[in-house]
């Protein structure tokens, strides 16, 4: 570059967004300035165009103001490359660039582009913690006082919620209790202290509901007891009174997974007009601003599929609250809810304490002598799936990478058996098969080829030519 000049560079921009291999240059072009919309524009890296070039030097906070419009302008900034091009001497310098650009794979070109690049993650905005909780804000030795860590809920998937002011599924807790250790389970959640501390908060597992006590100052008449426990929403606003606090209007609920009961704010329930598509009358919208369930038809699903449900404020999801199941009463689901973690029976299998404990630290199980719905035994590896409290079945261990990044539902030799016996599907060679498929079974028996057989001749005798 020449020092003795104030406008030493150009930016040359390499377009990428039609290049169909990594190793394929992009089009070339120097930028030459922004129009009042913010956009960009450039021109062909000519000598005649250096009049158009739009230059820079290290000293001015051109360059800076440049890179935000750029950044802005761009819904994808990173298909595109700039680089630092003497001004004075363009095209030979767009020379050397289309060079090594041609070899950028090499160790020599990358070191060159690297010195004479515009770093693009320089000028991104700084990306915000994706959690509202600061994690250098918490003191992480209170999980210890619990027998856990930090690093059990990360595997788990809870911290993200718990960091996100959210409270944590149902997670086993060790309490000391003078010589001896009592295990019960808990919701966890991070709350602040008057200090504005970031303290843990913990919310045991109750096994029923205390509702006969006086909850906030509010005592729940025999007709509030039986409407919680049927469906876990009172349906209505009621005043209550925190300690030492002020009396408020709130919605309360159950939660179903410690039944503890939890008071809503009404005035931070925002209850929109429109939901899902459907345009609330105005006594559905009344009812629902007043806590009553209300049934809503012909809702649009992120899928584009229309559905019913049943809507009411649900003051432990802190919002409206979608009841698809209304067959089933709220105790029968709070005790679903309940059931947190791996069974203690699958698929025929009963499983030990230590397996189970295997499956809710995240581990991976290779079951055997598992039994599909048709009575056939078959093998899988085994992992829970955090977010739906549920196993999942696996034909290759899931902790190991695939070649193909595909990972199957069941193991190999078992694979068609499942697939038949307990989804009903098929294939080529077991459409015609009317009985369940035997352990590892993929093709029919002789006496299953020979029925296929028989079967195929009197269709064909019954056709008419």
């Amino acid at each position: 570059m020449e020092s003795n000049s104030n406008d030493n560079y150009v930016l040359v921009l390499e377009d990428r967004t039609e290049v169909k291999n990594e190793k394929e240059t992009g089009k070339l072009s120097v930028v030459s300035g922004i129009d009042d919309k913010g956009n960009l524009k450039t021109t062909e890296a000519t000598a005649a165009n250096q009049a158009a070039f739009l230059k820079f030097n290290s000293k001015e906070g051109l360059l800076e103001n440049f890179m935000k419009n750029f950044l802005r302008q761009f819904n994808e900034p990173t298909r595109f490359g700039l680089y630092k091009v003497v001004a004075s001497n363009v095209e030979q310098g767009m020379d050397n660039l289309r060079t090594l650009l041609q070899s950028r794979e090499k160790p020599e070109s990358k070191q060159q582009l690297a010195e004479i690049g515009v770093p693009l993650e320089d000028y991104l905005p700084q990306q915000k913690n994706t959690t509202a909780i600061d994690p250098e804000k918490v003191d992480w030795k209170q999980l210890d006082r619990l027998g856990l860590s930090r690093e059990q809920l990360e595997q788990s998937g809870e911290l993200t919620n718990m960091l996100n002011w959210q409270k944590s599924n149902l997670i086993t807790i060790a309490i000391p209790m003078g010589d001896t250790t009592i295990y019960t389970d808990a919701r966890l959640a991070f709350r602040t202290d008057g200090e504005g501390n970031i303290r843990l908060a913990i919310h045991p597992l109750r096994k029923e509901p205390q509702l006969d006590f006086p909850y906030m100052g509010y005592k729940f008449s025999p007709e509030e007891k039986e409407q919680l426990l049927t469906t876990g929403n009172l349906g209505k606003t009621i005043e209550v009174t925190p300690k030492n606090g002020e009396p408020f209007a709130a919605y309360v609920s159950i939660d179903p997974q410690t039944n503890e009961l939890i008071a809503l704010r009404a005035d931070r329930v925002n209850i929109p007009r429109e939901i899902k598509g459907v345009t609330l009358s105005d006594q559905q919208y009344k009812d629902l601003v007043e806590g009553k369930a209300v049934k809503v038809e012909g809702m649009t699903a992120k899928s584009g599929k229309s559905f019913n449900a049943t809507l009411q404020v649900n003051a432990e999801r802190k919002g409206i609250e979608f009841i698809f199941d209304n067959n089933r009463g709220f105790k029968e689901r709070r005790q679903q809810t309940q059931q947190q973690g791996a069974p203690h029976k699958l698929c025929g299998l009963e499983l030990s304490e230590k397996q189970r404990e295997a499956l809710d630290g995240g581990r991976t199980l290779y079951l055997k002598s598992m039994v599909d719905k048709q009575g056939q035994s078959f093998n899988a590896y085994v992992r829970m799936d955090k977010e739906q409290n549920r196993p999942r079945f696996y034909k290759w261990n899931p902790d190991k990478s695939q070649k193909n990044g595909k990972v199957e539902a069941v193991a190999e030799e078992h694979k068609t058996q499942v697939t038949v016996n307990n989804h009903g599907k098929t294939n080529e060679a077991t459409k015609n098969v009317k009985e369940p498929l035997k352990t590892g079974q993929t093709q029919p028996t002789a006496a299953q080829k020979q029925k296929q057989d028989e079967n195929k001749q009197k269709k064909s005798r019954g056709r008419r030519m």
